[in-house]
């Protein structure tokens, strides 16, 4: 046999291994293109979920907006929780009734510290103004809180623990952070922060 005759007894031999090769390859171009799309279809999913919590949590921090925690309040065993807020309200100055209260109750468990006291207004007048008037409690052992999720509690904390706590502080449930003489960066979510941190080092 001469070597053209091999040469073309292979290439016969071959094609169907080319042809099955080229069937191949286009399955996985195709099956690459499928895997794209459904990427993009994830993506655009996972934005979508990620949309979704955003404004059902901004709806539950909204939800919060007439309510305060207390904090460092002795408790004892007959006491009116409602009484003890206008009683912490009377210590700054603010002239708070028992009617405008909705609702109030201690939270978490007996131990050994007095457990915080969350507190829900009628309206957000008498709440705003509590708010506003906690700094004369400083020294007293007696904080006041907002009534955060848990998302914007994580956020709030995160954000302390890299601008430090005393640049930290939220307003309406928004988180309101300090740098420098920029005026105060507000942060709702966790990307938020994370796109602070890429653009203003935090401080070693």
């Amino acid at each position: 046999m001469s070597q053209k005759d091999l040469i073309s007894l292979i290439s016969e031999c071959l094609k169907p291994v080319k042809t099955e090769i080229a069937r191949l390859t286009k399955e996985v171009e195709d099956l690459q293109v499928e895997v794209l799309n459904l990427s993009k279809d994830i993506t655009q999913k996972d934005k979508k979920i990620e949309e979704l919590e955003g404004r059902l949590e901004e709806h539950e921090q909204y939800s919060r907006r007439n309510n305060l925690r207390i904090f460092g309040v002795t408790e004892s065993p007959k006491e009116n929780t409602d009484d003890l807020v206008v009683k912490v309200a009377q210590k700054i100055n603010v002239d708070i009734d028992v009617s405008q209260i909705d609702r109030s109750h201690r939270i978490g468990k007996p131990g050994s510290k007095p457990r915080p006291i969350i507190v829900k207004f009628i309206g957000y007048g008498p709440r705003h103004a509590m708010f506003r008037a906690k700094k004369a409690l400083k020294g007293s052992g007696i904080t006041i809180r907002e009534d955060l999720t848990k998302q914007r509690l994580d956020l709030l904390k995160g954000a302390a623990e890299v601008y430090f706590e005393k640049n930290v502080w939220s307003h309406d449930g928004v988180i309101m952070v300090k740098i420098g003489d920029h005026r105060p960066f507000r942060l709702k979510r966790s990307s938020e922060l994370d796109s602070l941190m890429e653009k203003h080092e935090p401080p070693s």
